[in-house]
């Protein structure tokens, strides 16, 4: 599926690159497509802590924009999430603390 950003993205470290580049490639999926194909019970996980800049919080974003769903935080409210532009980014310094978990559903 290709919603995994290209490795050359994913070690860059200007995030507005990353953000631009990044919704290029989702602006290029059918979102009600994609998930179907990750079904109902999908969950999308991520090494950044809790409230830092991570791809599948902007895949989060996009399904609930384009598909008018909410996609809750697992051990978090959903409205506890800052949106991924006011998130800030690893390179900013901060220390990885824990892994992240996104339900699809």
């Amino acid at each position: 599926m290709p919603l995994a950003p290209a490795r050359w993205l994913l070690k860059a470290k200007d995030p507005e690159l990353f953000d631009r580049e990044y919704r290029k490639q989702l602006a290029a999926l059918d979102a009600r497509q994609v998930a179907e194909e990750l079904g109902s019970n999908a969950i999308l996980l991520c090494w950044e802590s809790f409230n830092v800049r991570c791809h599948r919080r902007l895949v989060a974003e996009w399904l609930e924009e384009k598909l008018g769903i909410v996609v809750p935080e697992v051990d978090h409210e959903r409205s506890e999430s800052l949106p991924f532009s006011q998130q800030p980014s690893k390179w900013d310094g901060k220390p990885n603390q824990g892994t992240q978990s996104l339900r699809l559903f």
